[in-house]
């Protein structure tokens, strides 16, 4: 189970563009991004976001490096930005992949899953920032 695709948007494909928003009273853009890695045990998203608590560019990377399609929980690495946690550990649970990293000496994980019947990736940050976006693709 520990592969990225089933947590992901439906028909996620390198070269995809995003559309990044966050819910106020309802759903609305906050940015942009293209899927520059996609693959059974890495995903990256590089653009650019504006939220309340951060603007400017943005890359997530997830990579599986245990590369088990069985494990549940295992090892890997997480990007935000420049900040990497090469030493990272993420588990799958409730339909959900969780990362659990520290980045800069900070915890931070990241949960994506799929929503809106697979269509868009739910995006949760938590740890030092807390913030939840979905990638919508275009």
């Amino acid at each position: 189970m520990a592969t990225i695709p089933p947590f992901v948007a439906k028909n996620a494909y390198v070269g995809q563009k995003q559309t990044v928003k966050t819910k106020k009273i309802v759903w609305i853009p906050v940015g942009n991004g293209t899927v520059t890695t996609f693959s059974e045990y890495e995903v990256t998203l590089e653009g650019q976001i504006d939220v309340v608590i951060y603007r400017g560019d943005l890359t997530i990377c997830m990579k599986l490096t245990d590369n088990n399609p069985d494990a549940t929980t295992g090892s890997c690495i997480l990007q935000l930005n420049t900040l990497m946690d090469k030493e990272a550990r993420y588990e799958v649970k409730n339909s959900a992949l969780t990362i659990y990293a520290i980045l800069n000496g900070v915890k931070q994980n990241i949960t994506i899953s799929r929503v809106n019947n697979g269509m868009q990736t739910a995006v949760k940050l938590f740890g030092k920032v807390n913030e939840t976006v979905h990638l919508d693709p275009d």
